[in-house]
């Protein structure tokens, strides 16, 4: 997540650095040692709390379950001592990009990226106040049906993926965004990519705003949020107190569609900025050199100052501007058609269910789990599908074919059922061992079986017979880099892999993974495909405003699409527990310990994650035998809550050790797991130190619980966290899409039990603080002590060469090697 952001800042201060440094647009967008590292800092602290710490500038926005009166009492209560200092608002008074100075605007800058990434993005400058957020011309611009540009483009092998967007900077400056991924031949010739954009813009111009479509894409808009599902609060709350921000009228603040209404001329004005002489092109590969111009542009002659990012900025050929405004129109790109998948049938079923779902019976010789919904009252659907073939071995080589078969998969649906998505249908097939087909959205019946049949024929339908170079371009390469971008993982993330490879017989090295891409062919995946659908028992279920008969159809639909299409065998059996892979289980009183090096040798980073094996979530194992089920399981969600303040107090706080420091448990392959992790680049604590201190962490902890158990204030504390974990488990979906997930969760588990929850807190109360001490001091001290210590050093962090700790074993560097050597067996069910 951290590295993510940074890869995004990175881009994003490129950007900002092309602008007018007149504007606030051009500056630093977060802080480093070296910009508070100034005697005044305290001093341009005050400065700042006083010009803007006023009243007048604040937006709140408060959602809660409470009654409005109560919600207004708590804003009063806390918000009224903020004095009003009538402060003027921030505005860009001075333009980013300021129409016709080509030193800001028509420019065409390329730099390295984080990761082996190339991509294209093209930003329009408009300087229109408070533009209604409509999204028209991006609707189009972002499309990926038939006649759009990513499908014109797409289809020629020059990207791999576009989004379109409006950004609104602030209320005088907004920015029409469109990225692309771009393909080795994309990268060689942007022009040809810049081409086809004019000529589908000129197409747009010419055809002029088309009230139609424009009123399509509102009433799609006026559909989701008429039918808007929860989400988290505070997410929610940010989003509105931002808006609130940017737009002066109340009515405004939940953005909803009744608020716009048909304005050609204001379309129009936002699309005369969409122009050649009016936008900037950044391009980013690390295959463009800092040394002297290549076949891919110029070189990379600036360092922009606070990521060090090697870029150049150069203007846009006269020509090149000159062609893009006289270009004409291509017959290929044009505006989508009709969206034949908007629902117009919003009607709850009258409700036939039960409280739990039930199996279905019927003669589809499949097995079909259904749950009408009262709760959410919602006009949606779920249907999860998982199709199982018989079972077989694992190999690098077949989950390599899956992924190309998945993205195969995306690229045949895009100009299909890219429509259904803009209305809120999602399509997904995964392809691993079992395939799993999910499909979510409004549950009108006639669409959502024409979402299954577009589905389901792509995937029966699909061309595996295209030009290889297309296929390398396009499939194989991206796939590819996925696997060389690993080098450049967060530490974090490289030491938790770690953790799941000697967990997990069928977790693969990265490595390897780029040679078998190489021998890997269409024909391979076509008879993948094929092999799969031989012999299969299908598993469905639907969830939602749906009635049985609906559930058996959309079901047989699937398995009618299988058969005919794919001259699949279907078997009427149970092959779920087959598909229940369990973890491997970890030597007792040992510690494995990886010891690997970053590769990304720029990587300042060390990080260590800890990790302690517990065992299977529906055990107790020896020590709890023969009380409530789910009593290992529910210490370890207590341990996961008590430690998580200690864990960063010490680790981060106290010995600062990194900026990234946490404890938690979780559920791996249903076994239960607590993990410690550090990420940092503090000089002299690498991971070596890193590691050391969680050692010291966990005994220390041990003598804090056992004199809290001795205290009244202790006991006390102990209900507490007893009752939050209790609230944890109790916690009610807030959406019927959650809710769909949480039941699918037990409808493909093995064993099946919609009464977990009841058993977890039944569990949790008879559990005391004297179980917990004799729980920690066993598995994360004791005789059932099994113990990953996963450590990555950063460029700076040597790896040492001295003894390991007693009790230690060095598995390093042949982790999967080691693993297929020694961890061999899986937990028992009573482990």
């Amino acid at each position: 997540w951290y590295q993510r952001r940074v890869r995004g800042r990175r881009r994003n201060q490129v950007i900002y650095s092309s602008a007018d440094p007149r504007s606030p647009y051009n500056g630093f967008s977060t802080g480093s040692i070296s910009t508070l590292n100034r005697t005044d800092i305290q001093e341009r602290l005050w400065e700042f709390f006083d010009r803007y710490y006023s009243a007048n500038l604040i937006t709140v926005a408060i959602v809660g379950n409470e009654t409005l009166d109560t919600l207004q009492e708590w804003a009063e209560e806390i918000f009224t001592a903020i004095p009003n200092k009538n402060k003027a608002k921030p505005e860009f008074n001075v333009l980013p990009f300021p129409a016709g100075d080509t030193r800001y605007i028509s420019r065409r800058v390329y730099y390295h990226p984080k990761t082996d990434s190339d991509t294209l993005k093209i930003l329009f400058p408009i300087n229109i106040p408070n533009y209604p957020n409509l999204n028209y011309v991006t609707y189009f611009l972002g499309h990926e049906g038939r006649g759009s540009l990513y499908q014109y483009l797409s289809t020629r092998g020059y990207i791999t993926k576009l989004m379109a967007a409006i950004n609104v900077e602030a209320k005088n400056f907004i920015l029409i965004d469109i990225d692309m991924d771009l393909t080795d031949k994309g990268l060689r010739d942007p022009n040809v990519i810049v081409d086809a954009l004019f000529k589908f813009i000129k197409r747009i111009k010419d055809d002029g705003v088309n009230e139609e479509r424009w009123q399509e894409n509102k009433d799609i808009d006026n559909i989701s949020f008429k039918f808007k599902e929860k989400e988290s609060a505070a997410d929610y709350a940010s989003l509105i107190s931002s808006r609130m921000a940017r737009v002066d009228d109340p009515r405004d603040y939940l953005n909803p569609p009744s608020r716009r209404h048909f304005n050609r001329t204001l379309e129009e004005e936002i699309m005369s900025f969409i122009t050649p002489d009016n936008m900037n092109l950044y391009i980013s590969s690390l295959k463009f050199s800092v040394e002297s111009p290549n076949q891919y542009g110029p070189a990379l002659d600036s360092v922009e100052q606070w990521y060090n990012t090697p870029y150049a900025n150069t203007p846009i050929k006269e020509a090149d501007i000159k062609n893009w405004m006289e270009i004409g129109t291509d017959d290929e790109l044009h505006l989508p058609d009709a969206n034949e998948f908007v629902p117009d049938d919003f009607r709850i079923l009258p409700y036939e269910g039960s409280e739990l779902p039930v199996e279905v019976e019927n003669d589809l010789d499949m097995t079909v789990w259904w749950f009408q919904d009262k709760e959410f009252n919602q006009p949606k659907i779920y249907l999860n599908c998982r199709i199982l073939p018989t079972v077989s071995t694992l190999v690098q080589r077949d989950e390599l074919l899956s992924e190309m078969l998945a993205k195969l998969y995306l690229q045949e649906t895009a100009a299909v059922l890219y429509p259904a998505t803009t209305v809120g249908y999602k399509l997904t097939f995964s392809f691993e061992s079992a395939w799993h087909l999910s499909i979510g959205g409004f549950s009108h019946s006639e669409k959502v079986k024409n979402v299954i049949k577009t589905g389901m024929n792509s995937l029966l339908d699909m061309n595996l017979e295209m030009e290889e170079a297309f296929f390398n371009a396009t499939i194989r390469e991206p796939i590819k880099k996925t696997y060389l971008n690993v080098q450049n993982s967060p530490p974090a993330d490289l030491a938790m892999y770690a953790t799941r490879i000697l967990q997990d017989k069928y977790f693969f090295e990265f490595a390897d993974a780029v040679d078998i891409l190489d021998e890997l062919t269409q024909e391979d995946v076509r008879n993948l495909r094929d092999e799969f659908l031989k012999d299969v028992s299908i598993v469905c279920s639907a969830i939602g405003n749906v009635n049985q008969e609906q559930a058996l159809d959309y079901a047989d639909i699937v398995k009618t699409k299988l058969v005919t299409g794919g001259s699949a065998s279907i078997t009427n059996e149970d092959r779920l527990d087959d598909f229940m892979i369990p973890a491997l289980k970890l030597p007792l009183e040992t510690t494995l310990v990886v010891r690997q090096k970053v590769l990304n040798t720029e990587e300042p980073n060390s990080a260590v994650v800890t990790t302690f094996q517990i065992g299977p979530k529906e055990s107790n194992g020896e020590l709890f035998s023969g009380r409530k089920p789910y009593t290992r399981y529910v210490l370890t969600r207590l341990l996961g809550l008590m430690m998580r303040e200690p864990c960063f107090n010490y680790l981060r706080t106290q010995q600062q050790l990194g900026y990234v420091a946490s404890c938690f448990d979780e559920d791996y392959k249903d076994i239960v797991i607590f993990n410690m992790l550090v990420q940092g680049s503090r000089a002299g604590f690498g991971a070596e130190v890193i590691a050391s201190e969680h050692d010291k962490l966990i005994d220390l902890q041990f003598e804090v619980f056992k004199e809290l158990n001795r205290t009244e204030e202790g006991k006390a504390n102990w209900e507490d966290l007893k009752l939050a974990i209790q609230q944890q488990i109790e916690q009610k979906q807030i959406s019927l899409q959650d809710f769909s997930g949480e039941m699918n969760g037990e409808i493909f588990a093995s064993p099946r039990d919609f009464d977990r929850k009841k058993k977890m807190i039944d569990a949790l109360h008879d559990v005391t603080a004297d179980d917990f001490i004799t729980f920690y001091s066993t598995y994360l001290m004791g005789d059932q002590m099994r113990k990953i210590s996963s450590q990555i050093y950063g460029k700076d962090d040597a790896i040492p060469t001295g003894n390991l700790p007693e009790g230690s074993i060095l598995v390093s560097p042949d982790v999967s090697g080691y693993r297929d050597q020694h961890i061999t067996e899986s937990f028992g069910v009573d482990e």
